[in-house]
């Protein structure tokens, strides 16, 4: 059950980009047509722009650091099986909301959720509807994705660390055709630096939606419509244009993150786990990752697979990785034109983006370590150690070794799998022998090896460790091994 108190998907389409590692879990869940189809109309505004209005804005000269970090942006989709797409929140959303019904989900906008309590059994919510009485429902567990603000948070008493607050900003979504100003320079984001409001134009939908991202200022309250429509104008560099504002919105930049991830049956996600700054569009994608790693933790406790000692590996795992990326986001405060400055400088942070995006691997959690130490972090080189992300193949014109995770726990052998066929069979394992000698010598897996993927696409176990499958599947789960035969 999704409870919402709003009455509706979001109206803003704040987070757009979403990376490879957030479309692997749209297309595992058999969404990357209709999500391609969502992005279509950004799907050649890729470049920055710089200028004192857009209708000046031009491509920047790339600095040598630079322009060696887009090579490495390259060669990501040689890398996985989905693509970094550009798709804004108020776009996307309607997708996945249809999704959920279509797959039996009870969605309930309009609906507020106004105290839960907890105890071994469960959890007991009370819920408000905006047109009825309030009533009662019983879960076995709450997910708190409400925000940096999130009740659910504070109700908890779970505190937060971090940087803190960092900036006012203001966003302004408008309504103008700049078709013929942008014809020949389609921006994703354009800097701006002028008088009359620094930040940044991004592209909604190519065409008459946009968005300009700036600092909030005194005042900004009492300009009126008129007042922002000219504002726009001046940095937009046409003076005559036709604007329509369809909103603001005034928004904090900062990294809050709070200290814990769970209590008891309660998790948090997103936002309300770790608000961030937009620098390295990582606050939607992270979230994603957040709930994807939850999800089939839960199902597994829930279908008695695994024992409720297994959520705890979620904090164990996502804490670290939610701290790391919000303090990474944090290295450039301001509005959105200075976070792009940073970012685009010769000076930015020195960051291998493959091995950040495809190479992390999680400090301590559902898997065994193999002994062969922690995975780089200055290159892509995860070598399919456990507590990565597992390297991606293609097995044959539409699957990659990435589709292989989920449902459940599955094996994947070499192609001498006969010993591990009978043991897999006994423990309930899906085996999927895989033959691609450019993926056996990536993983670092000899013909008769294997390794257990998780459902989230990480490695859970490498046939180098020395403990057996059997007992590494009992350490994951959190069950005797007999409980798993």
């Amino acid at each position: 059950m999704l409870v919402e108190k709003h009455a509706s998907t979001s109206p803003q389409p704040k987070a757009r980009r979403f990376n490879p590692r957030s479309t692997e879990v749209f297309r595992l869940l058999g969404l990357m047509d209709e999500v391609e189809r969502a992005s279509a109309p950004l799907a050649s505004f890729t470049g920055m722009l710089s200028g004192t209005t857009l209708a000046d804005a031009t491509w920047p000269d790339v600095a040598g650091s630079v322009r060696e970090r887009l090579k490495q942006h390259a060669k990501m989709p040689s890398l996985s099986p989905a693509p970094s797409v550009l798709c804004p929140q108020d776009v996307l959303e309607p997708v996945l909301r249809q999704a959920a019904v279509e797959r039996g989900i009870a969605v309930r906008f309009s609906t507020e959720l106004v105290s839960f309590e907890q105890d071994d059994a469960g959890i007991t919510a009370e819920l408000r509807p905006a047109d009825g009485e309030p009533y009662q429902v019983s879960a076995d567990y709450l997910i708190a994705a409400d925000g940096a603000r999130s009740p659910i948070r504070t109700a908890l008493g779970i505190t937060r660390s971090g940087h803190g607050h960092l900036a006012d900003n203001l966003d302004i979504c408008f309504r103008a055709d700049l078709g013929n100003l942008i014809r020949d320079k389609p921006f994703n984001l354009c800097r701006i630096e002028n008088p009359a409001a620094s930040g940044a134009f991004v592209s909604v939908n190519g065409t008459d939606r946009w968005l300009f991202s700036t600092a909030d200022f005194p005042g900004s309250e009492s300009l009126g419509e008129d007042g922002w429509r000219d504002l726009l104008r001046t940095v937009v560099g046409v003076p005559d244009l036709e604007i329509e504002v369809l909103s603001r919105m005034h928004w904090e930049s900062g990294m809050y993150v709070a200290d814990r991830f769970s209590s008891g049956r309660v998790f948090l996600a997103g936002d309300a786990a770790h608000a961030m700054p937009p620098m390295a569009a990582a606050g939607a994608n992270t979230a994603i990752a957040d709930v994807t790693n939850l999800a089939w933790k839960l199902a597994a406790v829930l279908s008695g697979t695994a024992t409720p000692d297994l959520l705890d590996s979620y904090h164990a795992e996502r804490h670290p990785i939610g701290y790391a990326t919000a303090e990474f986001s944090s290295m450039a405060s301001g509005h959105l034109g200075t976070m792009l400055a940073t970012i685009t400088s010769e000076d930015a942070p020195r960051v291998d983006p493959l091995a950040a995006l495809f190479g992390v691997q999680y400090e301590a959690g559902a898997f065994v370590p193999d002994g062969r130490g922690p995975a780089p972090t200055d290159r892509y080189d995860p070598a399919g150690r456990p507590g990565t992300r597992v390297p991606h193949a293609w097995l044959d014109a539409t699957t990659s070794t990435v589709d292989l995770a989920g449902p459940g726990l599955a094996l994947l052998t070499g192609p001498d799998n006969a010993r591990w066929s009978a043991e897999a069979g006994q423990l309930g394992l899906r085996v999927v022998p895989v033959s691609d000698e450019a993926w056996l010598a990536e993983t670092e897996l000899p013909a008769d090896g294997a390794l257990l993927l998780r459902p989230d696409a990480v490695v859970g176990w490498h046939s180098t460790s020395e403990v057996p499958l059997a007992d590494a599947l009992s350490r994951l789960l959190g069950t005797p091994v007999e409980a798993t035969v």
